[in-house]
């Protein structure tokens, strides 16, 4: 035999006989010091242990396990649970410990009571996909190739003289019953072949990541209790309106079977009379406005926001209330109709305009023959027949006021003011203007 093919045959065998050697001391150390080899079969251990990963494992008591440790347990389904610990809290002679993966958003649904539990020590990558493979059946073939490999080159025939035959064989039997026997007893060892092996659930941790299954959202919210009620009348548009936010619309909305409400809106139109929209400040004429945002007031309830007495006049108004929740659904509208029928206020009436030598300013005098105080008085003064702007005055203020106006023909009116309802034009207050500058009441 050439020198080449000698040391070809040695290598196999020594390989052979390493090997062996390794597994056996690898069985040996388990056995005798509680060292649990573990094959991360998921990424649930991601970064710290890919899928892939040897963990070296040993066996601890309850007591020295600890937050953030990573331990190997057996659930009661019989799989075992290799992650870290996020709650460790005594229970009778053992601890009850709370797990979860790393990549988990949630912790293990099982909460784990152990006297002992094995703690993974360090990991190396990739080595739980080698030994996984070796434990396969195509790696025990390649096992059992390797055996008879050993064996044949150690004890089969090599040519060669008497002599070197001797000599070689003293040179390479012991080397190759070694290997025979340390890869025999390795393969046996790691495969579970003997009772003293480690069984399949040692090599593998079957917790995968887990995750939470979320049914998609169809319900959709749910609108109830408008305020005003359908169909609902009264003279006090302060009083109509919903309690908790006096001259405001409101409405409850839910979605206790879905994902929550995220938006609700109102579309106010006034319909008697010239058709007017609610825009968020003013009503403007026609149907084209947006609905305008609710905001939540406590619980359920919604309301809007900008709504006065002053814009609520007497009139029928629809509210048409909607809604949508987080996944998006969409409530059924919920359509209502009110009517503001404040009583008109008393007219009232201008007893007197005086003025100091024709000049500003003016002082006008006026009676209210009403129940109590109107909420405002509005004075209007136009010349070339149209009124400016009013003047608003409290509606205490029932002896008169002080009014300054340019030096220009035109005419005083008053109407009292209550709930947003006017009263009529009152009597006029004439004024002649920079001729003579007269002031007379007709």
């Amino acid at each position: 035999m050439t020198r080449v093919a000698r040391w070809g045959r040695e290598a196999v065998l020594w390989t052979g006989g390493v090997l062996g050697a390794l597994c056996l001391a690898g069985f040996v150390a388990g056995w005798l010091f509680h060292v649990t080899p573990l094959v991360f079969v998921s990424g649930s251990m991601s970064p710290s242990y890919e899928a892939g990963a040897l963990g070296v494992a040993r066996e601890v008591p309850a007591a020295d396990i600890s937050v953030g440790d990573v331990v190997s347990v057996v659930d009661a389904q019989g799989h075992r649970v290799t992650h870290r610990v996020v709650a460790a809290v005594p229970s009778g002679d053992g601890v009850a410990l709370t797990l979860q993966g790393d990549t988990n958003n949630v912790p293990d649904a099982e909460t784990y009571v152990v006297d002992a539990a094995d703690r993974v020590a360090f990991g190396i990558p990739y080595a739980g996909r080698v030994l996984s493979a070796a434990s396969s059946p195509a790696g025990l073939l390649a096992a059992g190739l390797l055996v008879a490999a050993a064996a044949l080159l150690g004890f089969g025939h090599r040519g060669g003289g008497a002599r070197r035959r001797t000599t070689g064989a003293r040179r390479l039997v012991v080397p190759a019953g070694l290997a025979s026997v340390l890869a025999v007893g390795g393969v046996v060892g790691v495969t579970g072949g003997g009772p003293w092996a480690f069984t399949s659930a040692v090599w593998t941790d079957t917790a995968t990541a887990t995750a939470t299954i979320t049914t998609p959202d169809t319900t959709p919210p749910v609108l109830t209790s408008p305020a005003p009620s359908n169909g609902a009348t009264g003279t006090n548009w302060a009083a109509l309106s919903c309690s908790s936010s006096a001259n405001q619309v409101c409405v409850n909305a839910t979605d206790t079977a879905g994902s929550g409400v995220s938006a609700v809106a109102v579309k106010l139109v006034r319909t008697s009379g010239t058709v007017q929209c609610w825009d968020g400040s003013a009503f403007v004429n026609g149907t084209a406005c947006a609905a305008q945002p609710m905001t939540v007031v406590s619980g359920a309830q919604y309301r809007s926001s900008g709504l006065t007495a002053a814009l609520m006049v007497n009139g029928t108004y629809q509210a048409t209330y909607s809604a949508s929740d987080v996944a998006g659904n969409t409530a059924t509208p919920l359509v209502t109709t009110f009517t503001v029928a404040a009583p008109v206020p008393v007219t009232p009436v201008i007893t007197g305009c005086t003025t100091i030598n024709g000049n500003n300013p003016y002082n006008l005098t006026w009676t209210w023959s009403g129940s109590g105080n109107p909420d405002s008085f509005k004075l209007y003064y136009g010349g070339g027949g149209s009124f400016r702007t009013p003047t608003t005055f409290a509606g205490t203020a029932r002896s008169g006021q002080t009014q300054s106006i340019n030096n220009e023909a035109g005419t005083f009116r008053l109407v009292a003011v209550t709930g947003g309802v006017e009263s009529t034009l009152s009597n006029a207050a004439n004024y002649s203007g920079n001729g003579n500058k007269n002031c007379s009441v007709s």
